[in-house]
């Protein structure tokens, strides 16, 4: 364990400066499981954008309204910079004996590419795994060259772009960053790290580092960009005057929204897919409403949902739409009724949304 800790510190496989946690055992998943996290993963992505570019007959605006979208991010979602909208993205799943179940999906600078392909290859080396992957055969699905080609693939220009990664100077997790430019510049390319504040736009172009930049690999995300937009008018500026790639556009925001499952799963938008679709994602989503006086189904039954949500109070989880990291999420199991209920209030008034509970497996 602690030559483990210390690799990670080499390694550069840290978090606000310390070796990222970790177990001497990674998480291993059979063949069995892999497979059809890979396959289904990707249909519910293709699925979701689709959807999102379509949905409310292609009105962003009324999209953004239903979502609860903030003003100021609906500004930006609403240029349209070209498909795709979603290049790059994470899914939170669990693996369950009835197959996957996709709780959240994170297109909005999604993290941890980086972190994860170096975290496997220092597990590789340490001397209790590679005994143990002499009596198991054992192998880990890398990112990096599919992430390279992923963001690469948005150049529409000849030759090599000069690439740009994204984010704040002071942001936590600046080492996978570290880890991806090394992989860029492995395959060739010109990367820099740049903070968005620090660039700008001369000459028709934008600027980071010290040089034009052709690609931008966006890891800042676009609630806080908004926030600091008076910091940042360069890189916005850039944005929307289309002067380089972004991977991903801020239009990855709409099928990213935890509230976007509440269009996927209810039964009011069911004509935006086929009934195969429909049944695939009834199966690896859990059953979500953007919470509100209404009536709804659920399994197969007509309810009224906030009276639904009080009483059923076990299997479900209330979260916020436009948060991140676990704020504010309300399991109903571990939570006291009087607090619940308040909770399936205040949602009333904010972009909020019921979720059915997926089993965690143990």
């Amino acid at each position: 364990a602690g030559a483990l800790r210390e690799a990670f510190v080499s390694g550069n496989v840290t978090f606000d400066g310390l070796a990222m946690p970790s177990f001497v055992r990674p998480h291993f998943v059979a063949r069995a499981d892999w497979e059809p996290l890979r396959s289904e993963g990707h249909r519910v992505m293709e699925i979701a954008e689709r959807v999102a570019r379509h949905v409310f007959e292609g009105d962003v605006g009324r999209l953004c309204d239903f979502l609860g979208t903030p003003a100021a991010e609906a500004r930006w979602v609403a240029l349209d910079p070209g498909v795709p909208d979603v290049v790059l993205s994470r899914l939170d799943a669990f693996v369950t004996p009835e197959g996957p179940r996709f709780i959240e999906i994170n297109s909005d600078a999604p993290a941890g590419f980086g972190y994860s392909d170096r975290m496997a290859r220092l597990f590789e080396d340490l001397p209790v795994f590679r005994a143990f992957a002499q009596r198991v055969p054992v192998s880990y699905q890398a990112s990096d060259d599919a992430l390279v080609r992923a963001v690469v693939s948005q150049w529409p220009g000849t030759g090599r772009p000069r690439i740009a990664i994204v984010d704040w100077a002071e942001v936590k997790t600046l080492p996978d960053q570290e880890i991806l430019r090394e992989a860029f510049e492995a395959r060739g390319f010109v990367c820099v790290l740049a903070d968005p504040r620090e660039m700008e736009v001369s000459g028709g172009r934008l600027h980071g580092a010290g040089a034009p930049v052709d690609l931008v690999y966006r890891r800042a995300v676009l609630s806080e960009l908004v926030e600091r937009e008076d910091e940042v008018r360069g890189f916005l500026e850039a944005y929307r005057k289309q002067l380089c790639p972004f991977v991903n556009t801020f239009r990855c925001r709409l099928s990213e929204d935890k509230a976007f499952f509440a269009i996927l799963t209810d039964e009011a938008f069911a004509g935006l897919m086929s009934e195969d679709e429909r049944a695939l994602l009834s199966r690896v989503l859990p059953w979500t409403r953007r919470v509100a006086e209404r009536r709804t189904v659920k399994d197969g039954r007509e309810v009224d949902l906030v009276p639904f949500i009080l009483e059923e109070r076990e299997g479900l989880v209330l979260k916020p739409a436009h948060a991140y990291g676990g704020r504010s999420v309300f399991l109903g199991s571990e939570t006291s009724p009087e607090e619940w209920e308040a909770a399936a209030r205040a949602a009333l008034d904010a972009p909020w949304v019921v979720q059915e509970r997926v089993a965690i497996p143990e």
